[in-house]
């Protein structure tokens, strides 16, 4: 059929094994969606397919995944969140869909400018800057992982992306250009 465009979808993903934020950018709506996958009391391999499954269900379909990378000068749990990782990262491939991985700083900066920000600067950045209504620091990072995505993906596509200067040099850390 031709003259049939496929609409775009752009999924960030900021996994946590307790509470990873996800969240969805479409040209089918207006209206980002979002939320967090909570396995609750599942440990160890339950939990892991928990959080696989539903990440899944979310991806799919998707144009681009942004994944947040790991954060190295964590002292707890990096071995598990390092599984949760690997697991993620496999079960997309596995499904063919593309990703990118963000480091943590490269994400404050296109938020807030700073790549040292904290965390409620994200927040804060997210409600001003993106209209996000919540307050959780996991499906904000996530509402910014899907920019990223999309101004990622666009910039690959040779199309006009209105960011500013430390926005554009966080995709371009990203593209390693």
């Amino acid at each position: 059929m031709a003259g049939l465009t496929t609409l775009r979808r752009f999924v960030g993903l900021d996994l946590s094994l307790t509470s990873t934020g996800w969240a969805v950018l479409s040209e089918a709506t207006s209206t980002p969606s979002y939320g967090r996958v909570r396995p609750g009391k599942l440990r160890g391999e339950e939990r892991l397919v928990r959080i696989r499954t539903d990440v899944m269900a979310v991806a799919q379909a998707s144009t681009l995944v942004a994944i947040e990378g790991y954060a190295f000068g964590a002292r707890q749990g990096r071995e598990v969140l390092g599984e949760l990782g690997g697991v993620i990262r496999v079960a997309l491939h596995e499904a063919g869909t593309p990703f990118i991985v963000v480091a943590p700083p490269t994400l404050k900066k296109l938020a807030t400018g700073k790549g040292n920000a904290p965390k409620e600067a994200v927040l804060a950045a997210a409600i001003r800057k993106l209209g996000y209504p919540g307050s959780s620091n996991d499906e904000a990072d996530a509402l910014w992982l899907a920019h990223m995505a999309r101004a990622v993906y666009m910039v690959q596509q040779g199309e006009d992306v209105p960011l500013t200067n430390p926005q554009m040099a966080a995709i371009r850390k990203v593209l390693n250009v």
